[in-house]
């Protein structure tokens, strides 16, 4: 049972393990602090910056940003992105790295990583708490283990919407030596310039783990060892922090790291409207060899401002302001270096060092705050002694030099306002206020009150109102002066409505007469067809009627401006549609022209026009003129066009006489005339085209092919035309007929007949022919040849045929001489060549005598003879010697090569029938190697299955004819390899 229930409490504690986050585990959060700036609107962004102890596990986050309002609705925008990092904040001396740069540094290195998120905020709230969280802070002196790194600000969007959270200008992590004073300031600047207060709170760890209202936190600060007033580290109560600018000193007494907290809190006008928490690490050194810096302020260096008993240095708004300061270290040795935040607290202003890496550096601060720079701006000092003496780290000392920028008396802003308007009037830099006015404007009745700090001023004239206030500070500045300029709308007349053209420019003037002292500014609306929409006087262009509208503002004045219209009619011209026009001779052309009727229309010449002064007449031109037509309108340019009239003649025709020819003759159309002539522009044309050279000729040339009618055509290319015709009549000759197309062998002859009405013919070609100029001539071509005979009739007509003679291929047979044949064999014909038909004698031992490949076995030796003919009935003879030999013939090669090619064995060749007795092959020392009575039986070169070697070998061949006679050989054989 024991071990049932030690096994049970093993599992829970491995599940509890299982449950708790990733990263758990993770000794590497030293601190950071969110921080908010507002954009636009309700949106916010929000960052991050989270410092990374390089001693414990790498990368950061991630971070989500949960929010909640003072109602306990709670958000989420998800986890931030990040956008740098990591960056070294603590870097070593040179030759000594931190843990950053190596792993094995024992000193120690801290990284910068910053993530950002934007946030719309859901409604308003006068106090909305944003956090974010992450496991596990590394090891510190003042609280135990390692719990989780929590860190929040906040904002009240319901009295402060648009306001920013301060944020810091000094980076962590402070490095300090155990047992030695020591200084140190975070820098938070408020970008909205209200009020700081500084406070410790302890550590905070978070216990749950979603974004959710008002999240459990725990209190990290080991208590009652620890308390927040005066020793929230290990400092021996030495730990002093200033509410009022931030600054930290103290005498730390145990070496380590350890984490505070400090709150800085945000007022407005006395009202809590926001917070941030900075949660960083103090790292406690020993052994350390360098003496802290001192800083002291040069009093006689101070010019522009005093200083107050507190140690403040006080200046005013708008005037320059100069003090020097010196840091000083008691080791000769120390090679100090000065740097500050007054670029964020002070901007615009400027650090001049003197004597740097030193152990005394003099240091000088100019600026000239602006009238809203008012208020503390607390100037943080860094002193760094650059010696890099052991441990190796840059030592550095925070100072605070507090600066207050008194206000001054100011009336915001100079003002101009219409007759009938008011402005209020707002003094500020006093609490109580008097008002005067000096002559030469409005009495000071035009005031609502005289005695306040925003009276309302309601002047006729331009007026400079002069306030005095209570402020007697340092400054001596308690009075100002403020001018309200009263301006009286310009007087501008843009004139009546008009009339104008298209095209045509037109003068604008609006008779501005300005005021001495005062600016305008004009603004024609639209701008079309303006030559410039800011002067009194453009020029108009317009293309349509259109309605101007002039605005003339007063110096700037918008509500003061004086308008005034003007309406432009346009009259859009017209549109000639008429073209060139070419017309034939008695044509009335009608205009075709559209325009605005209120012009005055003119034509000119007026010949053949029916009405000079229409806007779009009837011509009936007498010969070709360019016509003008100008449209006119007071005030506007004339508007001209033209298009030109072409009168052509209608043409009087002649074809010329009718014609007969014979077919395939020429004619040149001589005849044909065209009136009047003088006119050079005729198209012409002849119809149907085909039998012409040149249809689009006055005289083409003609060829006879077939009977036609030709239409001639004559025409202007205004379609002003006359036709004639003429009658082509062509004969065409069918009398003449030649004999048929032949077939011949070669060396034949044929026989060539021509018949018809000819009364002479002609042959070509004039070779292989026995006469060119009979009627029936004998041919006799050596190849396929076309002879083509002329004939001509009584009327020297001609006709023409052709006769094809086709030489087909001569007969041809290949056969051998003569052969021999053995007893018991045959032989088969084999006659090649192309012939198709055969006949043979005799037919004695013939297997057939009218095929090709007939078998022969004659009984004596015997001559045969073939005919070939081929199948265009070609012929060919040949003949050949069949010898029948009495006795049967044996016969050995000589050499052999074993393996797989035509000559691999070895065995006896023989002619007709033979019986082996015996084939044996010996080797060169009497060893049988081989032996066998088959004839179809060889030595494949190897003895028991072993190859055998290269060399010569001895045959021995015993064989019987068919007629008993006994065959005996012998000889050598040589086996190749």
């Amino acid at each position: 049972m024991k071990k049932v229930t030690s096994l049970l409490y093993l599992c829970l504690a491995l599940v509890c393990v299982l449950l708790l986050p990733s990263s758990a585990k993770a000794t590497h959060c030293a601190g950071g602090e969110l921080t908010y700036t507002w954009l636009h609107d309700s949106t916010y962004q929000f960052t991050l910056h989270f410092y990374r102890d390089c001693s414990g596990t790498t990368g950061a986050g991630p971070f989500p940003l949960c929010y909640y309002n003072a109602a306990g609705t709670s958000y989420t925008a998800g986890n931030m992105t990040q956008i740098s990092g990591p960056v070294e904040i603590s870097t070593g001396c040179p030759g000594y790295s931190t843990r950053c740069a190596s792993s094995a540094s024992t000193l120690p290195g801290y990284q910068e990583y910053v993530f950002t998120a934007t946030v719309i905020m859901p409604s308003q709230s006068n106090k909305w708490t944003f956090y974010t969280y992450l496991s596990a802070r590394n090891s510190a002196n003042n609280y135990t283990g390692q719990p989780y790194f929590y860190i929040d600000c906040t904002m009240d969007n319901l009295n402060a919407q648009g306001q920013s959270s301060p944020f810091f200008s000094v980076k962590p992590v402070p490095y300090v030596c155990i047992n030695q004073p020591y200084t140190y300031n975070n820098g938070a600047i408020d970008p909205n310039n209200d009020s700081l207060a500084y406070e410790m709170i302890s550590p905070r760890s978070i216990n749950t783990f979603t974004c959710v209202a008002n999240p459990s936190t725990t209190d990290i600060l080991n208590t009652p060892t620890y308390n927040l007033t005066n020793n929230p580290f290990p400092t021996g109560n030495t730990f002093v922090l200033n509410a009022t600018n931030g600054q930290m000193s103290f005498t730390p007494n145990q070496s380590g790291p350890s984490v505070v907290t400090i709150k800085v809190k945000k007022y407005r006008s006395g009202i809590l409207i926001g917070s941030v928490l900075r949660d960083i690490q103090i790292v406690v050194l020993n052994n350390c060899s360098n003496i802290q810096p001192t800083l002291g302020t040069i009093a006689s260096s101070i010019t522009g401002a005093i200083t107050d008993t507190s140690g403040r240095i006080l200046g005013c708004a708008g005037q320059a302001l100069h003090f020097c300061f010196d840091s000083k270290s008691t080791d000769t040795g120390a090679r100090l270096v000065v740097s500050a935040n007054n670029a964020a607290i002070a901007p615009g202003s400027t650090l001049t060092f003197n004597n740097t890496y030193a152990d005394s550096v003099n240091t000088c601060f100019d600026w000239t705050p602006g009238l809203l720079d008012t208020g503390v701006r607390n100037l943080v000092v860094i002193v760094k002694d650059s010696a890099c003496k052991p441990p190796g780290i840059l030592m550095q000392q925070n100072f605070i030099i507090p600066i207050y920028i008194a206000p001054i008396t100011q009336i915001m802003n100079d003002t101009t306002i219409c007759p009938g308007d008011s402005t209020t009037l707002t003094a500020v830099g006093g609490s109580v206020f008097t008002w005067t006015v000096l002559a030469g404007g409005s009495p000071l009745s035009t005031l609502s009150c005289t005695n306040c700090k925003s009276p309302v001023a309601k002047p006729t004239m331009t007026t400079r109102y002069v306030v005095t206030s209570n402020n007697l500070s340092y400054c001596n500045r308690n009075k100002d002066t403020v001018t309200v300029t009263v301006v009286t709308p310009a007087p501008i007349n843009a004139g009546p409505d008009t009339t104008t053209c298209i095209n045509n420019s037109l003068q604008m003037n609006i008779n501005l007469n300005p005021i001495p002292g005062t600016n305008y500014h004009v603004q024609w609306t639209p701008s079309t067809g303006l030559s410039n929409d800011t002067i009194p006087n453009p020029i108009a262009t317009p293309t349509t009627d259109i309605i101007y509208y002039v605005k003339v503002t007063p110096s700037g004045l918008g509500r003061c401006a004086s308008f005034d219209t003007i309406s432009v009619r346009v009259l859009q011209g017209y549109k000639l549609y008429t073209p060139d026009t070419a017309v034939c001779a008695g044509s009335t052309v009608n205009v075709k022209l559209l325009g605005d009727n209120r012009y005055n229309f003119s034509w000119t010449p007026t010949n053949g026009v029916v009405s000079p002064t229409d806007m779009a007449p009837a011509i009936t031109p007498d010969t070709s003129h360019l016509y003008t037509v100008t449209a006119s309108y007071p005030g506007c340019r004339d508007s001209i066009s033209e298009f030109f009239l072409d009168l052509q003649p209608i043409p009087t025709v002649y074809a010329g006489p009718d014609q007969t020819l014979c077919y395939g003759d020429t004619m040149t159309l001589q005849w044909t005339t065209v009136s009047p002539s003088s006119y050079p522009n005729y198209i012409y044309d002849w119809n149907p085209g085909g039998g012409l050279d040149d249809p689009s000729k006055l005289h083409p040339l003609f060829t006879a092919v077939s009977t036609t009618t030709l239409t001639f055509t004559a025409s202007t290319p205004a379609g002003c035309k006359a036709s004639d015709d003429i009658q082509m009549t062509v004969k065409k000759p069918k009398f003449l007929t030649a004999s048929a197309d032949t077939l011949l062998c070669p060396g034949d002859t044929a026989q060539l007949r021509v018949t018809g009405d000819a009364v002479s013919v002609i042959w070509t070609p004039k070779s292989y022919i026995d006469n060119d100029t009979s009627f029936d001539p004998k041919v006799y071509p050596t190849a396929t040849t076309d002879y083509t005979v002329v004939g001509r009739d009584k009327d020297n007509c001609a006709d023409t045929a052709t006769v094809n003679v086709t030489i087909k291929p001569m007969a041809v047979i290949n056969l051998p001489d003569s052969t021999t044949i053995f007893p018991g064999e045959s032989y088969q014909m084999d006659p090649g060549g192309n012939c198709l038909y055969f006949s043979w004698f005799p037919p004695l031992g013939l297997s057939a005598t009218n095929i090709a490949n007939p078998i022969a076995l004659p009984g004596v030796n015997t001559r045969y003879f073939v005919t070939g003919t081929t199948e265009y009935g070609c012929w060919v003879k040949d003949s050949i010697d069949v010898f029948v030999s009495p006795e049967s013939y044996i016969d050995v090669p000589n050499a052999f090569a074993p393996g797989n090619g035509p000559n691999n064995v070895i065995m006896p060749v023989h002619r007709g029938n033979v019986t082996l007795k015996s084939f044996v092959i010996y080797n060169r020392w009497g060893a049988k190697m081989f032996e066998t009575n088959r004839l179809d039986d060889g030595w494949d070169g190897r003895l028991n299955g072993q190859p055998q070697p290269m060399g010569v070998y001895v045959y021995m061949v015993e064989a019987v004819t068919p007629t008993g006679k006994r065959f005996y050989k012998q000889g050598n054989i040589t086996l190749l390899r």
